[in-house]
């Protein structure tokens, strides 16, 4: 496959379009969960490279985990790689998760092969997301005509039972009823019989 061959093209630097500043705009990329490692390298480089850990992917940028908080707003060169594949950005932290170290980077400069491997990447991504997509609906309507196949079961059985003993839905209602009625009865002779008394004669 053309996505697990590694590309070293010269850093040509291809400025990437610039993305509407409208948050619901800039989330309309979709974004693919993927695994992956990173090399950060904050700009202006001092030589020295975070590791990280892809979380997702986009044709716009990515969602990283670092061991070391990166501030919002930082420029960074972001080495990705995903299998045998990699290639190089430059980006801006343009999101920052509360909780972790997890940075949302935005891609704003790569070069002409690392474009392409990443629309390869995304491409190959959701294709695979749909294949996910289709296997998980299939799932859902095996299992709902399996439920629907056991309420119908169900409610076969209980007319067949009532169909072949038909005495035990009146003899249960009719019993019902009666114990209904006779209750007050049964409390009433409970309260009105004589108390006894013990004696013993042999004491």
């Amino acid at each position: 496959m053309a996505i697990l061959k590694i590309l070293h093209s010269a850093y040509d630097g291809i400025d990437m379009p610039e993305r509407p500043k409208d948050e619901k705009e800039r989330r309309s990329t979709p974004r693919f969960n993927c695994d992956g490692q990173a090399k950060i390298s904050l700009l202006p480089s001092d030589g020295i490279f975070l590791p990280g850990k892809i979380r997702d992917l986009s044709l716009a940028g990515c969602c990283l985990d670092t061991k070391v908080p990166i501030e919002f707003g930082t420029r960074a060169e972001v080495v990705v790689r995903i299998n045998a594949a990699s290639f190089r950005a430059v980006g801006i932290v343009k999101a920052l998760r509360e909780h972790d170290s997890g940075a949302g980077i935005e891609f704003v400069r790569l070069s002409a092969g690392g474009k392409d491997l990443l629309s390869e990447l995304v491409s190959e991504l959701a294709r695979l997301r749909a294949i996910i997509d289709n296997l998980m609906l299939a799932r859902q309507e095996i299992d709902a005509k399996r439920f629907r196949k056991q309420v119908e079961a169900g409610k076969l059985h209980a007319a067949l039972f009532a169909a072949r003993y038909p005495f035990l839905t009146t003899t249960l209602s009719t019993e019902i009823s009666e114990q209904e009625e006779s209750a007050p009865a049964s409390k009433q002779l409970i309260a009105d019989a004589p108390k006894v008394i013990p004696v013993d004669l042999f004491g």
